[in-house]
């Protein structure tokens, strides 16, 4: 994988008329990035997300924001573009999406359903959405902001 190095989105960033709610933004903030409830024991606040550990991804970014301005957010039942943070792969209608640990922040990467191939089952818990078309690798495509983890199985 070869992660993206600049920032793209699509125009508009939301194409239906999906639910939104306006936070505060924790750092710049680039419509159509995925952004995660900041942590860092402050209230009703965004940032740009980053897989981590304590991840919390809500929606995606409708508006560009500056560090403490007002951001509004695409939440559950949204269709809206995601950036694919892999250079090279596509990602493929049908496809979970998850928080990618891109330095671009915000990008997203197609979860891997098949076993793990280890003893034990691993834990998606960075999901996002759902692609609803092809995501050319680099590049933008349209998904469904949907949460909730994944587990992947064991195939032992």
């Amino acid at each position: 994988m070869a992660d993206i190095a600049a920032w793209k989105t699509g125009h508009p960033v939301m194409v239906n008329n999906g639910s939104t709610f306006t936070f505060i933004a924790s750092g710049d903030i680039k419509a159509g990035q995925v952004v995660a409830i900041d942590a860092t024991g402050v209230s009703m606040t965004v940032r740009a997300a980053v897989a981590e550990s304590g991840e919390s991804p809500i929606g995606v970014a409708l508006t560009d924001a500056a560090d403490g301005e007002d951001v509004t957010v695409a939440l559950v039942g949204a269709i809206c573009y995601f950036t694919n943070a892999d250079d090279t792969t596509a990602i493929d209608a049908g496809s979970f999406l998850e928080v990618n640990d891109n330095a671009v922040g915000g990008t997203v990467i197609a979860v891997n359903e098949a076993a793990s191939g280890g003893a034990t089952a691993v834990l998606h818990p960075l999901i996002i959405g759902k692609a609803i078309e092809d995501i050319p690798g680099g590049g933008v495509g349209l998904g469904i902001v949907c949460y909730g983890a994944l587990t992947q199985v064991n195939s032992s």
